[in-house]
């Protein structure tokens, strides 16, 4: 049975909201559901991709980017695609909730070709990462959970109150910053 596995992780651009959940299916196929408009009704709101901005191909500055807008019951959610490599990852900026991601990352487990689902939402700082988290936090996880149940695998059972209380205290963690030193812990210990 899986578990999201969330906690906030700072690093040189900001603070990211980080909920992984492992997937015990192939990237292939968490690709494919996390692509398609209709599976995507089932976990969260079917969408309509724009076409990508012209404005890139003029300045190479400027990076490419491609409308998105879902449809949720009551109104539309636009935002863009930053970028998207298949079966790597999507990096979405949303109005309301601003930029995340999802990275698919394969891993062997014991039934095979498993998926670790890596999503992100980042703020410019600590404290907001950590409202964020509290506001937003509940609502990805179980986002995330029904998108796993729509892959057909068993998910653990989180209520309400269980997520808000996971989401307003997360651990933080330094991200290290590749120069061989290891990453510090919130208290500032090396690991």
């Amino acid at each position: 049975m899986s578990a999201t596995s969330p906690r906030l992780v700072t690093w040189e651009n900001g603070t990211d909201l980080v909920i992984e959940l492992l997937l015990g299916c192939d990237v292939e196929t968490v690709w494919s559901a996390l692509t398609d408009s209709d599976s995507a009704r089932t976990w969260f709101a079917p969408f309509r991709l724009g076409e990508e901005s012209a404005d890139a191909e003029d300045d190479p500055d400027v990076p490419a980017s491609r409308p998105i807008t879902f449809e949720l019951e009551d109104a539309d959610l636009d935002g863009a695609v930053l970028s998207c490599e298949e079966y790597d990852h999507v990096l979405l900026e949303l109005e309301t909730f601003g930029v995340m991601g999802i990275r698919l990352l394969p891993v062997e487990g014991e039934s095979g070709d498993e998926t670790l689902l890596v999503f992100t939402h980042t703020a410019p700082d600590v404290d907001s990462a950590r409202s964020q988290a509290a506001d937003f936090g509940p609502m990805w996880d179980t986002h995330l959970r029904l998108f796993a149940r729509a892959l057909g695998l068993d998910v653990a059972e989180a209520t309400e109150p269980e997520l808000d209380a996971v989401y307003a205290n997360l651990a933080l963690e330094i991200a290290d910053s590749g120069d061989g030193v290891g990453a510090a812990s919130a208290d500032g210990a090396e690991s």
